[in-house]
């Protein structure tokens, strides 16, 4: 892919002044600095996507609020996950990444976690590896293939945007997660929150022990109800009686 000469500076009009405020509603408080970074990787998408189609061309005005916000959403799960598993740089694999969502959002809004981008679109993955350095996120890495290549038991956490059905993902996530690891699939979007509350089913085990929790982000100010699935995989040493209290806490939690 050719280096662009263009200005890293997002035209105003791309610019999102309410970021930080969607951000400090997901529990992700930005910097400023990390707002800087996350307006210079929206130019990016915007600069590269008449050749790449990265996102829908009406999306792009919208960028950070529709895209970026719905990243940021997973935030305060990997935060939680990384003190609870007590490991000091959390591992991420972000399933067909695209044009680095969720997992540029979370590298950006946390930099004690490292991500790895999968992407098996060669022209895709030459833009993730441009944003990279451009942005120079150092907790990131871009690997070039399809999601069954990803090595098993390399990730303490799965992420995914409007990849697969959750069954299907899961089929894929399973194997490559450690032992009670999470895969965290941003599924849907929902206006209102009677939607919220009729979309949230009741926990179900999936394949190999594990229970799966439909979490809520509540952003007043767009007046969305962000929809993220968690699924944790089975982890030997803490099943059996504790799966199924932590289902019926979740079940009570609703």
């Amino acid at each position: 892919m050719p280096r662009s000469n263009a200005p890293l500076r997002q035209p105003a009009r791309y610019r999102s002044a309410l970021l930080p405020i969607y951000a400090d509603e997901l529990e992700a408080a930005l910097r400023p600095e990390q707002v800087q970074v996350l307006d210079a990787y929206a130019s990016l998408v915007r600069r590269w996507n008449p050749v790449l189609s990265l996102v829908a061309t009406k999306d792009l005005p919208r960028f950070a609020d529709r895209h970026v916000v719905d990243g940021l959403v997973a935030a305060h799960v990997l935060r939680d996950t990384r003190r609870d598993r007590g490991c000091e740089a959390l591992r991420v694999a972000d399933l067909g990444s695209g044009a680095g969502l969720p997992g540029i959002p979370l590298a950006v809004a946390l930099p004690e976690v490292w991500v790895t981008l999968v992407e098996r679109s060669v022209r895709k993955a030459r833009f993730l590896r441009l944003a990279q350095r451009e942005l120079g996120l150092a907790n990131i890495t871009v690997l070039c293939a399809d999601v069954g290549q990803v090595p098993s038991a390399s990730a303490d956490v799965v992420t995914a945007r409007a990849l697969m059905p959750p069954p299907a993902l899961w089929k894929q996530a399973q194997r490559m997660l450690k032992p009670g690891g999470h895969l965290l699939a941003l599924d849907r979007v929902v206006r209102s929150r009677q939607a919220a509350v009729g979309a949230a089913d009741a926990p179900v085990d999936f394949p190999g022990g594990s229970i799966a929790r439909r979490h809520w982000a509540k952003m007043p100010r767009l007046s969305a109800w962000h929809g993220l699935l968690v699924v944790t995989k089975d982890d030997p040493d803490h099943s059996g009686s504790e799966s199924k209290r932590r289902r019926r806490q979740d079940h009570d939690e609703r």
